[in-house]
């Protein structure tokens, strides 16, 4: 949790001022479309401001990580998390595309990928990176530290859940999609957030790179293992304190598309959304792949009813 040290109440005015992160002496530049290329040491990431962005005003900030292979411009593309008319909390979103490390890949072969997976680099520190990024983008832009959230494609995604277990503490809600749950991705013993999670996440019933039954590689290839993904959304209601066998509403709001919904925590207000989506393939849902856009409709939407206390 940051600490309010971070903030100043003027308690003449009434007015709730945003002090360390309206930086207006940044050095950050953004070009004509509102992009910025940041480095930290020998890692990057794009930033996106909205039209709307006002150095005065705390804005909410999505953190959005790629798939295996694919790089920080590709997932802008498919998420679509930098178009106009997103807002949380009434403000437009700072949306920001890290780029993973290279790792080993398939076969050897060379290709950027976050820490967890069989393919994955080895001896690179993904969640010092994520860390030193939030501590850049509070220091050189106006970011509400209370509203910011991790969301993540297949190795992304995996990555997500990661963040889900460990840095919870740091982002509201998280929304991992076709999530590559390998061995090191899911610690299903080993995940202590210290409070309950929002999380919100999307699958294909047909996806052939992390099917939704799970997979059971050979002992030679245990690491390639995946667990079904149902189970997966079971283990974080029952962390959620709430009964997997017993959720709040189960609708189907788009054709092909079954939506379960667990609201769990003390005051039943924290969510566990799972969609599941009838013979959907490897994708982030957008209208050109299924029936409904994942990010405009149920994202977003998510995202804005959680925040860090």
């Amino acid at each position: 949790m940051l600490s309010k040290s971070r903030f100043i109440l003027l308690a003449s005015s009434g007015v709730f001022a945003c002090a360390v992160e309206c930086n207006s002496t940044s050095s950050w530049t953004f070009d004509s479309s509102n992009h910025s290329n940041q480095t930290i040491g020998d890692r990057s990431f794009l930033v996106h401001i909205p039209a709307q962005y006002n150095a005065d005003t705390p804005h909410p900030v999505v953190l959005s990580f790629h798939g295996y292979g694919m790089d920080d411009r590709t997932q802008e593309h498919i998420t679509g998390f930098s178009k106009d008319g997103l807002f949380i909390d009434g403000k437009g979103i700072i949306a920001v595309y890290p780029l993973a490390a290279y790792g080993p890949g398939w076969n050897q072969k060379p290709v950027r990928a976050w820490i967890g997976a069989p393919y994955s680099p080895q001896g690179v520190d993904d969640f010092g990176f994520v860390d030193s990024l939030l501590d850049a983008l509070q220091n050189s832009l106006c970011v509400d530290p209370k509203r910011i959230y991790a969301s993540g494609m297949s190795n992304g995604g995996g990555f997500v859940n990661l963040l889900a277990c460990t840095a919870a503490s740091r982002f509201a809600a998280f929304a991992p999609v076709s999530p590559a749950l390998y061995n090191g991705t899911h610690p299903f013993s080993d995940c202590a957030p210290g409070r309950v999670v929002p999380l919100i996440t999307f699958h294909g019933t047909a996806d052939r790179t992390i099917p939704y039954t799970g997979r059971k590689a050979s002992a030679k290839a245990s690491a390639d293992d995946t667990p079904p993904i149902a189970e997966w959304c079971d283990s974080w209601v029952v962390r959620n304190g709430c009964d997997a066998s017993a959720p709040s509403n189960v609708t189907a709001p788009y054709a092909g598309v079954n939506e379960t919904t667990w609201q769990c925590g003390a005051s039943n207000d924290t969510a566990v959304k799972a969609f599941v989506i009838e013979n959907g393939t490897h994708h982030w849902p957008t209208t050109a792949e299924t029936s409904f856009d994942a990010t405009s409709e149920q994202i977003v939407p998510f995202f804005n009813q959680y925040m860090l206390d």
